[in-house]
């Protein structure tokens, strides 16, 4: 198809910036990036959708247009800024048309557009080569859903097929998928050096090669060696498909998004009246009474929206995301991640069940989230994040980590800034303890781990090592448990009886470990103060 025909289509409301007299160019493709340097990932003629969450100044124009090479056009949304005008001048100089969406309209309308006209032009009967692919995307263009498509994927392959989340979670598949080799395969996803990758005769392919971090991504995984030849364009095409469907799912939530970061810039304005918060609260279908928690996250790179939303979806299928200060509420990490507007919903919907919502937001690394908890106790909820934050360090290289702030519960929208900062100045703290995956909750605020998290990671070392280091030592070259019965005395309250049975051993034994302990460490345990010592080291692990 043509560029004119694209800008003739009224019902996506395209409007023309500069290259007007390039308006017959041929389009040959579409896809979506918000790279800085996207010039790898997509293709001459292709028609580029973006939501500038790249864009820093001048000279990042002038860089991502530069990179973008021969593409037919660019397509600017509106969601989180308005068209810079230097991005218009870099297009105009290097004679790339230049379109812009408005916010109204998702991404996905334009790539479902392109598609139709693109399958159209193919003609039929269909070439061999391109067959398998156009009956893909009729399928999903059509209103067929993705558990289709990977099912005509999984029946054109003749093997079981796959699309999953980094922590293991089956978003749609073939056939049941065992536990266990769900989280082989994230594990092989999260840490191949070089993907596709293949463990235990099962293949991985990521959802899009441009996402900023594994741990935002999704990837494929089917039965099999690495597909060639025309399979593996079936492999591909699944792929562009899947990020168009999530693409297409996370437009529904956008005016959402958007409801969400007016409350977040409500309450930061500190002039929040109750009216005005509830109201928004009802919008998001965020219901209080029975009880209501805020979660903070930050994670590598710009990928704590998208990982906050993974971690939280089992819980709160209905996340609604959003960017404070911007006017959708679109995350630029989520963008970035998964090819399109944001974090897609789940595929079977995008609310969840009683209608509970969850609202995430994100800024400078790190995302938030409203969560409900209807019918979840906050104590279930944090297990499972926790769960699935874990499934994701295999994932977070060398320096990478994930920390997480949980507010305590209120009943009442009048506590909600109060919740937002609680849970944020946790989140902080939980940053400071140096563990790749850490938490801080609201009743940890005001216990000794927050003093514990507030020290800086080297002192904390120093401190352990000085009581424990000789007890540690002691235990790798006896092969005993003396550090073990330490933190167990300390932990039943110095109770001789009730450590002993807890340890399985006889008191007698329990008196000669401690006496031991004691002559190791130089220090007696029956000062107060120094147990207090000890149990502080044995906190600081």
């Amino acid at each position: 198809m043509r560029l004119r025909e694209l800008v003739r289509a009224r019902h996506l409301h395209l409007k023309v910036l500069t290259g007007h007299d390039l308006l017959d160019r041929q389009v040959r493709g579409v896809s979506t990036t918000d790279l800085a340097e996207p010039g790898r990932f997509v293709k001459p003629g292709e028609l580029v959708l973006t939501e500038l969450t790249w864009h820093t100044g001048a000279e990042s124009s002038r860089s991502f247009v530069k990179a973008l090479g021969d593409v037919a056009a660019l397509v600017s949304g509106t969601a989180l800024k308005g068209v810079p005008l230097d991005l218009v001048d870099a297009c105009a100089e290097a004679g790339l048309p230049l379109l812009t969406l408005p916010v109204e309209v998702p991404f996905s309308h334009v790539t479902e557009h392109v598609l139709r006209a693109l399958i159209a032009e193919l003609g039929s009967p269909p070439r061999q080569r391109y067959g398998s692919r156009r009956r893909l995307a009729s399928t999903l263009v059509d209103g067929g859903s993705l558990t289709k498509v990977v099912t005509a994927v999984a029946g054109e392959l003749d093997v079981p097929c796959w699309v999953m989340s980094p922590t293991g979670r089956v978003i749609v598949g073939s056939q049941p998928l065992a536990e266990e080799e769900r989280a082989r395969l994230a594990h092989t996803f999260l840490t191949a050096r070089h993907l596709p990758g293949m463990v235990g005769g099962l293949s991985v392919f990521p959802i899009s090669k441009g996402a900023p971090h594994r741990i935002a991504n999704w990837f494929l995984a089917y039965a099999g060696e690495q597909a060639q030849g025309e399979n593996e364009d079936l492999i591909v095409e699944l792929a562009a498909l899947v990020a168009l469907e999530r693409s297409r799912l996370e437009a529904a939530q956008r005016i959402e998004r958007r409801v969400f970061d007016q409350l977040l810039e409500l309450l930061e304005s500190g002039d929040a009246a109750l009216p005005g918060v509830v109201s928004r609260l009802h919008t998001l279908h965020v219901e209080t009474e029975h009880g209501l928690l805020v979660v903070a996250l930050s994670a590598p790179g710009d990928a704590g929206v998208a990982v906050l939303d993974e971690l939280l979806r089992p819980l709160a299928p209905g996340i609604v995301t959003a960017a404070p200060g911007t006017a959708s509420g679109t995350s630029g990490a989520a963008s970035s991640a998964h090819g399109g507007h944001g974090v897609a919903g789940a595929a079977s919907g995008t609310r969840g069940a009683g209608g509970a919502v969850s609202g995430v937001a994100a800024s400078d690394g790190e995302a938030i989230a409203l969560v409900p908890l209807a019918g979840n106790s906050a104590r279930e909820l944090i297990r499972h994040v926790m769960a699935g934050a874990r499934r994701l360090e295999a994932g977070l290289g060398g320096e990478g980590r994930i920390a997480l702030g949980v507010s305590s519960v209120t009943t009442g929208p009048a506590a909600l800034s109060g919740l937002i900062e609680e849970a944020r100045h946790a989140r902080s703290l939980a940053a400071l303890s140096g563990e790749r995956i850490s938490v801080i909750t609201g009743d940890d605020v005001s216990s000794h781990r927050t003093l514990l998290a507030a020290i800086p990671a080297d002192l904390r070392r120093s401190f352990r090592t000085r009581l424990l280091g000789t007890l540690e030592a002691y235990d790798a070259a006896h092969q005993t448990d003396l550090l073990e019965t330490l933190q167990a005395f300390l932990e039943e309250s110095g109770n001789w009886t009730t450590t002993s049975e807890r340890l399985h051993v006889h008191v007698n034994t329990l008196r000669y470990r401690l006496k031991r302990i004691e002559e190791l460490t130089g220090r007696s345990l029956n000062s107060w103060d120094q147990r207090v010592d000890f149990m502080l080291a044995v906190r600081m692990r």
